[in-house]
């Protein structure tokens, strides 16, 4: 059994007001992925990279936060974690509710073409930092973004000893995002991470049609990101060739 009290109060994502809910399943997946991840990283540093980023993608609620910061915490390399939701070009109520306006105004086909777009998130930004760490400065501006116009700054964050950057984040195997070296996919249906958004509690109404729409629309989008994933890592805990991933939502 897992000691979940030994990681009860790990470090984790930058996103304010953002909370970890860590269980026995997040742990028995990050010790999963933890030797493979370590054998990515390897490889990368033989072949003379020093600095290394990892995206923890999958669908909202899936455990990509708790994932992150668990394989941050369990590698020997200093580490950080980044969190993709801080970098909308909106705050999250107002982002929201721009998807119902794309929606009302140009139905499922504009709400798919603005989900994850550049329209809809800072991607130069993210790749401008990632370009930033990779090159080696020692301190780079970080967003950190709430729920209200109030709750938006920068943080100086000093990235000097840092040898692996975490992005946890929906969008982290994203085309659009140029410089992930090692994407590690956390697959689940949108019914599979229904209960874990609500035991986080990070918005009302997680279970409305339009929610679950755009949910259903997102896992569309990470389908078919899923062939770049490097690992790629089943609800159930089990370690996944792209081969069985393609069987499996299939069915």
């Amino acid at each position: 059994m897992a000691d979940l009290e030994k990681y009860a109060n790990i470090p984790h994502g930058d996103m304010p007001g953002d909370k970890i809910c860590i269980g026995e399943d997040h742990i028995n997946k990050a010790e999963l992925i933890l030797p493979l991840l370590q054998t990515e990283i390897k490889k990368l540093n033989d072949q003379g990279q020093k600095k290394v980023i990892v995206c923890v993608c999958g669908g909202s609620g899936v455990g990509k936060s708790e994932i992150a910061s668990l394989l941050s915490y369990l590698l020997p390399q200093k580490s950080y974690v980044l969190s993709g939701d801080n970098y909308p070009h909106r705050i999250p109520c107002e982002n929201d509710a721009m998807r119902e306006k794309v929606y009302e105004e140009g139905g499922e086909d504009a709400l798919r073409a603005y989900l994850g777009s550049q329209q809809e998130i800072d991607f130069e930004k993210v790749n401008e930092i990632a370009k930033a760490f990779k090159a080696g400065q020692e301190t780079i501006s970080l967003k950190r973004m709430g729920r209200t116009p109030e709750d938006l700054w920068w943080d100086d964050v000093d990235f000097s000893d840092t040898e692996v950057l975490f992005i946890e984040w929906t969008h982290g195997n994203s085309d659009l995002l140029t410089e992930v070296d090692i994407p590690i996919l956390l697959n689940s249906t949108p019914e599979e991470t229904l209960a874990h958004r609500k035991a986080r509690n990070r918005d009302g109404a997680v279970d409305s049609p339009f929610v679950m729409m755009v949910l259903r629309l997102e896992q569309d989008m990470l389908v078919k990101q899923a062939h770049k994933a490097k690992i790629i890592v089943s609800k159930s805990g089990e370690i996944m060739s792209y081969a069985d991933f393609q069987k499996i939502m299939m069915q």
